[in-house]
């Protein structure tokens, strides 16, 4: 580089140094003056492993996620396991959450930030109110969140500005006079139980036979020899089609979680004359879906799973020593995960659940509607 490269270079970085200045010095700005509690955390001395209860109240409504021996619980939920992968999330952020900047919050601009308790359902300029709590109910933590807040230190005004919030505005414990911003928008921090429910349902992975009967009477039942078979519908020499076959299977392993019902003693869930499908997998498991009524784009569905994983694996004919430990290896891996999936699912049958319609609706054809179906002849020239 010639002296004349270098000076060029030289004043590039000075320019672009005072521009990021200048950057910097404007997002500081719009946050207003440096004060003492910025960089504290606003969760001072939280222990995670001391919350056993998160509570969240907003103008949707309330709930309450409480830590079981093993697992966390959805009270309004009827006591269903909750994603423990979202509230673990939102406790590590709470415990490492700093305060970017504070002011006083005088009371007539609370509703300006949404930072209003939300005494009644839906009110208006309501917040949410998040407690966490120890094993004795003792406050380990209380916000009342507001409004996000948008790039510069704007509010966030519509839902598209609330998906791409940075930041928030909250109160924190008993100090309602002081407005707080954090670089976090907490949008996890929701009252509706769904949100908080684990995706995932069962998987009636590798089935080998799938049946539908209702009110005692059999609909139809397809099975294959081996994963690589066709699938054969007993009882006659037709075959399915096997587009719908394959769907019914795919139905079956990946059965999903819309909501589950709260009270379903209070509803006509149609589950005393329900679509029952059952499936018989290769790995020695029986899953059970009892497919009630259709309510908007669900379905109530009753789950049950019995069986035990096989305890070997049956080795191919003329299995090279290689191949069979390989094999082996597999096979345990492969039983480990069933062993572990089992003891969640074996616990499903004490709710009633919504899936979606999109999941179940491969599974409630009747035997004509697995069959291929018909061309029409060709017209005659």
């Amino acid at each position: 580089m010639n002296r004349k490269q270098l000076l060029i270079a030289l004043v590039l970085l000075a320019i672009l140094a005072v521009a990021s200045a200048a950057v910097i010095l404007s997002d500081r700005s719009s946050w207003g003056p440096a004060d003492s509690r910025a960089g504290q955390n606003i969760t001072a001395g939280l222990r995670i492993s001391d919350v056993a209860e998160i509570a969240i109240r907003d103008a949707a409504g309330e709930l309450h996620l409480v830590r079981g021996k093993t697992e966390w619980n959805i009270s309004e939920r009827a006591g269903f396991a909750a994603d423990t992968d979202r509230i673990a999330a939102l406790l590590v952020k709470l415990a490492e959450l700093k305060i970017v900047q504070s002011e006083p919050l005088p009371a007539d601009q609370r509703a300006r930030f949404n930072l209003v308790e939300p005494k009644e359902k839906g009110a208006p300029a309501a917040g949410a109110v998040l407690d966490l709590k120890d094993a004795k109910g003792g406050t380990l933590a209380h916000l009342l969140l507001g409004k996000r807040i948008v790039s510069g230190g704007a509010l966030a005004s519509n839902a598209s500005a609330e998906a791409n919030a940075s930041g928030r505005y909250l109160t924190a414990g008993t100090d309602a006079g002081t407005l707080l911003a954090v670089a976090e928008p907490l949008a996890e921090v929701e009252s509706t139980p769904s949100l908080w429910l684990p995706k995932e349902l069962v998987r009636a992975e590798r089935a080998k036979s799938i049946a539908s009967s209702k009110d005692g009477k059999r609909r139809w039942r397809v099975t294959r020899e081996s994963e690589s078979a066709d699938w054969k519908l007993s009882g006659s020499g037709q075959k399915p089609d096997l587009q719908k076959a394959t769907d019914l299977a795919s139905s079956m392993g990946w059965v999903n979680l819309v909501d589950v019902v709260a009270d379903p003693g209070k509803v006509d869930t149609g589950l005393d004359h329900a679509v029952v499908v059952a499936a018989e997998t290769f790995d020695g498991l029986s899953y059970t879906l009892r497919i009630g009524k259709q309510v908007g784009d669900n379905y109530y569905v009753k789950v049950a799973v019995t069986g035990e994983p096989r305890q070997a694996r049956a080795p191919a004919k003329s299995e090279k020593a290689e191949d069979k430990t390989k094999g082996d290896k597999d096979f345990e891996e492969r039983r480990k995960k069933l062993v572990e999936r089992l003891e969640r699912e074996k616990k499903l049958d004490r709710w009633v659940y919504l899936v979606a319609k999109g999941g179940v609706a491969p599974l409630l054809r009747d035997r004509p509607g697995l069959m291929p179906e018909r061309k029409a002849p060709a017209r005659k020239g």
